[in-house]
């Protein structure tokens, strides 16, 4: 593609065109495009395209580029969809070879169950780095970025991975595709809007505490608006000459002062109430080597193996996963059919009811 590097709109469109399927040849100031099928229906378009970035007159058959266009909203729409992804395989020059029953015993609790640690070894694993953007919408509006990091094996959500500093040497790849596995997906995504709620709340502090300052003190405007009216209609009770139907009709004005109260209050707090939404904005998939540990767990005169994972990246275990929830934990539990479970779960396995 041979557009004019100073034009960011046209290179934006002939980037996006070619990103889909479709062939390019620019000259001077203009692309000609043919269209994959598909992507000509979505951009509503005919399947050649003449584009160019300007707002001449469309009379000659090319379509005109420039911000607010229909065609190039289109293309920032699509654009912005699908999150991009990046792929990144780690290579490290020293891996860990002991101390692995240790570190599982300092990381974990294990509750009426004894654990022996087997054998250890080296394995390949994947992680999954979702970079979010959240919008925290209240009276005011507070935007940020947050870093969900999971074992894409295992589903199990790895604190403060994308934060971690890395020795590894990194090899960066594009336009590779994840593995579809169902499994681990899946457990993602049930610990995705908790986990992400959690640590927003967390970013969220001060502002968390500026709209309840707000709303107290609005709230306690209320009250002295509301007493001081009360008081005020209570006096004008005491004045002569009113008749018993406009004394009745005040006090019954009088008793309804609470609930509207507590209405305009009600309102108050969803006015300073903070709605989250949170987008996906990138994915980068780790490949790393790593390190499988097995232990052997015992409860109730039954024994199963069990598997760990040491994680060169944290310098660390990652947590396992509850097979009744999928929720991350390290204090481990096992029902009496000895599936492994957290502590909400022990109460009724969902696997065995």
């Amino acid at each position: 593609m041979n557009s004019d590097p100073g034009n960011e709109l046209l290179r934006f469109a002939g980037h996006f065109l070619e990103a889909r399927g479709a062939v390019l040849e620019g000259k001077n100031d203009e692309l000609e495009a043919v269209l994959p099928k598909e992507l000509a229906e979505f951009l509503e378009v005919p399947e050649y395209l003449r584009i160019r970035s300007d707002s001449r007159d469309e009379t000659d058959g090319a379509y005109s580029i420039h911000y607010g266009s229909a065609l190039i909203d289109k293309m920032i729409k699509a654009a912005c969809a699908e999150a991009p992804l990046l792929a990144c395989e780690l290579k490290f020059d020293y891996m860990k070879s002991d101390g692995f029953d240790r570190l599982v015993k300092e990381q974990f609790r294990f509750h009426e169950l004894l654990v022996r640690f087997q054998s250890f070894a080296n394995i390949r694993t994947d992680y999954l780095i979702l970079t979010c953007r959240y919008t925290a919408q209240s009276d005011e509006q507070k935007e940020g970025m947050i870093h969900l990091g999971f074992n894409y094996d295992t589903g199990a959500f790895i604190p403060g991975i994308a934060e971690t500093p890395s020795t590894a040497n990194k090899i960066f790849k594009t336009g590779t595709k994840i593995p579809r596995d169902e499994k681990p997906v899946h457990k993602m995504l049930k610990q995705l809007r908790d986990r992400s709620q959690n640590i927003i709340m967390q970013e969220l502090v001060p502002f968390r505490e500026s709209m309840a300052r707000r709303f107290r003190r609005d709230a306690g405007h209320l009250d002295e608006y509301y007493r001081a009216l009360e008081k005020e209609m209570r006096a004008n009770l005491e004045r002569q000459g009113l008749s018993d139907e406009l004394i009745r009709d005040r006090k019954e004005k009088i008793g309804l002062l609470p609930l509207e109260l507590e209405r305009k209050k009600d309102d108050l707090f969803k006015k300073y109430s903070i709605r989250i939404r949170i987008t996906p904005c990138a994915i980068l998939f780790i490949t790393t080597p790593a390190v499988k540990i097995l232990y052997s767990m015992r409860a109730a005169g039954k024994h199963k193996t069990f598997s760990f994972i040491y994680n060169p990246i944290k310098k660390a275990v990652d947590p396992l996963v509850c097979q009744g929830c999928g929720t991350s934990m390290t204090d481990i539990y096992l029902c009496r059919d000895l599936h492994l479970l957290c502590a909400e779960c022990r109460q009724r396995c969902p696997i065995c009811q």
